[in-house]
């Protein structure tokens, strides 16, 4: 074969191999993007939009900034998106809207202390719908930051929060492949601490989020760069340090109640069915020590424990919960299946990482469950501790996160908060006051001078906590969602999401 031809081929098949690359990187991408739900019909919100209006509610239950009880025939006005007077004797100007909130409740607006957006924007909207007028976003992107100042400039949509990306330790191949694939920054040899700080803090992010599989050299240098940027660090443990190491870190926020909990099964040396029992003795004789060094140290802990009690509800009947939940509501992208993957971080039978695969043993079976159900009543039992102790809680769901449906799942968890050792009032300042009294805030409580996120609720909370979900109006920065509208909101992501299915849910549909 001829020199000219073989160059000629070698051309062909390098070009041709180009182009397979490119199509290849275009269709992962593509694909990656549609996991994370970019690619459903996105709600035009503009719909939702109104003005601030100077607003009195009249006639109406008030919680006290205590959270303890209600306050009878109240009077609460609002100017400019902030509550300027609440009590009996106020007098009304001609210019206020009048709510009358006669035989209604009055609480702050709610605050899901840990969600994830991912690229779901519809999710703005059921926050609003189920009076969480605040969220934290802890995997932040730069969409997301653009999401938080769109809300600044008028979008519907609560106040954000928005935490940096998940940090990990990587080598450099790995770092690419998952900050393409899953949102992840790496520190390494080619990125330090300090850079990696220094640039989420130009950017605009609230804070730095620390992630699993830190190491620890990587961990203590994040912590020296955040405290020498003057920046909050939060987040998870890396998963070989010990609890005693953490309290000597900047890390002042732990993410979720498990963080503990895998400690203390480190610390314990693991544990099955055989000895299930003697490791839930142990947390119990670890928990107020735990409790006491959080305190001690001003470290605020993220509940999210009914997601964790909902882990071993996948494993054992992962239908039943799907029919139990708003599915409708959830992202089609963020729920269904991925090409790319048989079991990404989806919601449906054949996409959840949480559910049982058929061919296992009922042996098999009931060891996973137990150890399951086993690993959910240590977070009770810590939670207990912690709510003796006073250590600061903050109410949060890990949205997004099989089956925690965006803004309904927040209500689920103040339940399972009450359930577990908290009275139905710290439930609910979980999700108001003390989120932000810690990010220090003029907001969570109903008071003069704070910020007008407040939620009219048809029925009582103190009395069954439940009742948070009777929701009839929602006032978000002094703008005004009556019931009205906050059905249409939800109606609309519901259409847009059905628009978008590749898989029909009408089984696990509930309305």
């Amino acid at each position: 074969m001829k020199k000219t031809t073989i160059k000629k081929w070698s051309k062909r098949i390098s070009l041709s191999l180009l182009l397979l690359s490119i199509i290849a990187y275009f269709y992962v991408d593509y694909q990656i993007n549609h996991l994370w739900g970019s690619h459903t019909q996105v709600v035009d919100s503009t719909q939702f939009n109104v003005p601030q209006q100077d607003t009195a509610i009249v006639h109406v239950n008030v919680l006290q900034t205590d959270g303890k009880q209600m306050v009878a025939n109240q009077t609460v006005i609002i100017k400019k998106g902030v509550i300027t007077a609440v009590g009996t004797e106020i007098k009304l100007d001609k210019t206020l809207t009048i709510i009358d909130g006669t035989g209604k409740y009055l609480i702050p607006g709610l605050t899901d202390s840990h969600i994830h957006l991912w690229q779901s924007s519809n999710d703005l909207l059921l926050y609003i719908a189920n009076g969480v007028t605040q969220i934290r976003e802890l995997n932040g992107s730069l969409e997301h930051l653009k999401w938080r100042e769109e809300i600044k400039a008028g979008r519907v949509g609560p106040k954000m929060f928005v935490a940096s990306s998940r940090i990990n330790s990587n080598g450099i191949i790995s770092a690419w492949f998952q900050k393409w694939a899953m949102k992840i920054t790496s520190i390494n040899s080619f990125n330090s601490a300090d850079s990696v700080v220094q640039k989420f803090v130009h950017q605009g992010y609230d804070a730095i989020k620390t992630y699993t599989f830190i190491n620890n050299k990587d961990y203590w240098a994040l912590s020296q760069a955040t405290k020498k940027a003057a920046t909050p660090l939060l987040g998870h443990t890396p998963i070989n340090m010990k609890l005693e190491e953490v309290w000597r870190s900047n890390q002042k926020e732990l993410d979720h109640i498990e963080e503990l909990v895998k400690a203390l099964i480190r610390e314990f040396g693991g544990y099955n069915d055989n000895n299930a029992d003697e490791f839930l003795k142990f947390v119990q004789s670890r928990s107020n020590v735990i409790a006491n060094n959080l305190v001690r140290h001003k470290i605020a802990f993220v509940s999210t424990l009914w997601l964790t009690e909902n882990f071993v509800r996948q494993k054992q009947d992962l239908d039943k919960i799907l029919k139990q939940v708003k599915l409708a509501y959830v992202n089609p992208g963020i729920a269904e299946l991925s090409p790319l993957t048989s079991r990404a971080m989806g919601w449906l039978p054949d996409a959840n990482i949480y559910r049982l695969p058929d061919s296992i043993s009922v042996r098999q079976k009931k060891r996973t469950v137990s150890f399951w159900r086993t690993y959910a009543k240590a977070h009770q039992i810590l939670l207990k501790a912690m709510v003796i102790k006073q250590v600061i809680i903050l109410a949060g769901t890990d949205a997004n996160v099989p089956v925690a449906v965006p803004g309904f799942s927040l209500h689920d968890e103040l339940i399972s908060l009450s359930k577990s050792g908290m009275s139905n009032s710290q439930a609910l300042l979980s999700a108001s006051r003390a989120p932000a009294q810690w990010m220090k805030q003029k907001s969570g409580m109903i008071k003069s001078g704070y910020r007008a996120d407040l939620v009219l609720l048809d029925k009582n909370p103190l009395i069954n906590i439940a009742n948070s979900k009777s929701i009839d109006t929602v006032i978000a920065n002094g703008k005004v969602f009556h019931r009205k509208t906050l059905d249409a909101m939800l109606a609309a992501v519901k259409q847009a999401n059905d628009r978008s299915r590749s898989v029909e849910i009408d089984e696990y549909k509930n309305q």
